[in-house]
């Protein structure tokens, strides 16, 4: 049965092709039918080489500054340190005397000056009967004087020329010898010299100093612009 189908079908394609006449000329183009549905997408391709990188272009304009923005709240205040060990107390250096005179008195050999005027003094006090300096500190002490002597040499009819000295003891409670100064001439009774001398020493406190005449011989104060001679006593540490 199906074999005579098919010779069937063969029978009608050739006839149709022989009474088939010459092909007409072409239509006009239809109108164009609706876009069907969209195939499904294809498979990526493989990635294409890197290309080369292009010059960099110009820097742009800066832009605007932006707004300041709001201030954050203060943080807390942080606790209070302890504090801390109070400091020693400095050094109290009030301790001084000046005193003078201003007269043309004899000190006899081996005796104190007696400065008849005290000019300032706090702490260390001048008794100007006995020519003691009372320093009731203990510490570090600077002296310094200066006399002006003729030689008085009363027990000698040639007036010989004498070496003026005096000496700067501490008196009491022990004798102890600080510092010396003299004439650099000698020095006839018509003659007058300067004694100067300073010393920087350590006073023990409740100890009283003298300047003494360690000359051979006494000598007279001579003033000159109204002192005739003069001493200071400070402390410096």
């Amino acid at each position: 049965m199906d074999n005579d189908n098919g010779c069937f079908q063969r029978a009608v394609k050739c006839l149709v092709r022989c009474c088939q006449g010459p092909t007409g000329a072409t239509g006009p183009t239809g109108p164009t039918g609706c876009q069907g549905q969209t195939g499904p997408t294809g498979a990526t391709g493989a990635t294409g080489a890197t290309g080369l990188q292009g010059p960099t272009g110009p820097t742009g304009a800066t832009g605007a500054t932006g707004a300041t923005g709001l201030q954050g709240p203060t943080g807390p205040t942080g606790a209070t340190g302890a504090t801390g060990a109070t400091g020693p107390a400095g050094e109290n250096l009030d301790s001084y005397a000046m005193v003078h005179d201003e007269t043309n008195s004899t000190v006899q050999a081996k005796n104190p000056l007696l400065f008849q005027i005290t000019n300032l003094s706090n702490k260390i006090t001048y008794n100007n009967a006995t020519g003691d300096f009372y320093i009731p500190e203990e510490g570090i002490y600077n002296v310094h004087w200066w006399i002006n002597a003729r030689n008085a040499n009363n027990n000698e009819n040639n007036c010989e020329p004498k070496v003026l000295g005096v000496e700067f003891h501490q008196y009491w409670p022990e004798d102890v010898l600080i510092a010396h100064s003299s004439t650099h001439d000698r020095l006839t009774c018509c003659d007058t010299g300067t004694l100067n001398g300073n010393a920087i020493f350590y006073a023990p406190g409740g100890t009283s100093y003298r300047l003494i005449n360690t000359s051979e011989v006494d000598f007279s104060l001579v003033p000159n612009d109204n002192y005739s001679a003069c001493v200071s006593i400070h402390r410096i540490f």
